[in-house]
C-alpha cells in the first residue's frame, strides 16, 4: 500500500513539473525547457529648462524654486540653462568696457545650494553671461558649482559626459559668445557630435542662439541676429546635429517658448523661454513671462542592438511672476502657445 502512495506521489509531482515547462520532442529525445523571464524595459528621462538668473538677495535665491521643485526632481537628468555667474566681489564686469544696453550678471552662491536641493543635475554655462565677470568670475562660477555637485559645460568646457542609470550621456555647447564661438561652425558641430557618440549611448546638444526678445517665438529657418551678433541659424544647426548622430537638441536664448519639433525621429525644443528671473532682473511681461519643464524620455533597448533612442516627450506649463519666480501654471498658457508654435500637440 506504502509503495502505491509513493508512485501517485510520483506521478503528481511529474504532472505538475510538465504543466510548468514546455515540453520540446522528436523522435531520438524529449529536451525541458524553462521559459525565461521576459527582461524589464529600462527607460531615462531627460528635463530641461530654459533662462535661469540668481538674485543678490539670500532669500529669494533659497526660496525661488519652491513652488516647482517637486517637478525637477522627477526625471532622471535635470537641466537647465544658468544664465550668470557666481563672480566674487571685485571682478571687473564687462560693463567697464560696454558703453549702453550692458546686462552683467552676478548673484549669490546660494542660488547653486537651491539649484542642487531643487533637483538639477546639470547646467549649461555655455552662453552670452557666463563670462560677465571674465575668466576669474567663470571660475568662480564653476567652483560653486563643483562644491554642490552640479556638471556643466562651459565656454572653456564644451563637451562633456554624464553617467545616469547605467546610460553614458554625452553633452556639448554652441554658443555665438565668444570664445565659444561655435553655433556658425557646422563642420565642428558634425565633427564633435559624432566624436561624442563613439564614447556615449546618447548623445544630447544644447545650443544658446536664435534673437531675443517677446515677438521672436518664430524659428526662422534663416541667420537670426542681436544687434550686429549672427546668433546662428537654429533650425540648421539642430539639423546638423542630429544628421550626424544627436539624439536630442535642446535651445535657450530668445528668452520665450519656440516650437518643439521632431526630426528624423529625434525632438529639438527650441527654446523653453525664461525660468528663474533673479528678482527682477530678467523681463516677465507677456510671453517673456510663460515658460517650462521640458521632459524627454528615452528606451534602452541595447540588448536588443537598438541603442538608447527617444520615444516620447512631455511639457508641464510653468508662469513667472514678476520677479521672476516660477510657478505651475493651471491655465496651461505656456502649453497653448507651444501648441500654436509647434503647429499642433507636443508628441
Amino acid at each position: 500500500m506504502a509503495r502505491k502512495i509513493i508512485v501517485v506521489v510520483l506521478c503528481i509531482i511529474a504532472a505538475v513539473a510538465v504543466w510548468h515547462f514546455s515540453v520540446v520532442s522528436d523522435s531520438d529525445r524529449t529536451i525541458v525547457v524553462q521559459s525565461p523571464a521576459a527582461a524589464p524595459v529600462k527607460t531615462l528621462s531627460v528635463g530641461w529648462v530654459g533662462d535661469m538668473v540668481p538674485a543678490s538677495d539670500i532669500g529669494y535665491n533659497l526660496t525661488v524654486l519652491n513652488n516647482v521643485s517637486d517637478n525637477l526632481e522627477q526625471p532622471d537628468l535635470m537641466m537647465g540653462n544658468l544664465e550668470g555667474t557666481f563672480a566674487h566681489d571685485g571682478r571687473t564686469s564687462k560693463c567697464m568696457y560696454i558703453n549702453s544696453m550692458c546686462h552683467a550678471f552676478k548673484g549669490d552662491s546660494s542660488f547653486a545650494d537651491t539649484l542642487k536641493a531643487a533637483g538639477f543635475d546639470f547646467v549649461s554655462l555655455v552662453n552670452n553671461h557666463s563670462l560677465d565677470y571674465g575668466i576669474p568670475g567663470l571660475k568662480d562660477t564653476e567652483a560653486e558649482l563643483d562644491r554642490v555637485g552640479i556638471a556643466y559645460i562651459a565656454p572653456n568646457k564644451q563637451t562633456t559626459s554624464v553617467t545616469v542609470n547605467g546610460i553614458k550621456i554625452g553633452i556639448m555647447g554652441l554658443s555665438s559668445t565668444q570664445p565659444a564661438q561655435t553655433i556658425t561652425d557646422y563642420a565642428y558641430i558634425a565633427q564633435t557630435v559624432q566624436t561624442l557618440k563613439k564614447s556615449n549611448d546618447i548623445v544630447i546638444v544644447i545650443f544658446h542662439g536664435g534673437a531675443e526678445g517677446a515677438t521672436k517665438t518664430a524659428v526662422t529657418g534663416a541667420e537670426e541676429y542681436e544687434g550686429s551678433e549672427d546668433r546662428g541659424n537654429v533650425q540648421a544647426v539642430a539639423y546638423t546635429a542630429i544628421n550626424a548622430g544627436a539624439d536630442l537638441v535642446l535651445g535657450d536664448g530668445p528668452h520665450v517658448l519656440r516650437k518643439v519639433q521632431w526630426y528624423n525621429n529625434k525632438p529639438i525644443a527650441y527654446s523653453l523661454g525664461n525660468f528663474v528671473g533673479g528678482d527682477g532682473r530678467l523681463a516677465t511681461q507677456g510671453n517673456l513671462g510663460l515658460g517650462g519643464i521640458f521632459v524627454t524620455t528615452f528606451t534602452d533597448n541595447r540588448n536588443a542592438d537598438a541603442g538608447v533612442t527617444p520615444t516620447s516627450t512631455a511639457f508641464t506649463s510653468i508662469l513667472l511672476a514678476n520677479d521672476g519666480t516660477p510657478s505651475l501654471d493651471p491655465t496651461d498658457a505656456s502649453l497653448k502657445l507651444l501648441q500654436s508654435l509647434s503647429g499642433g500637440p507636443i508628441k
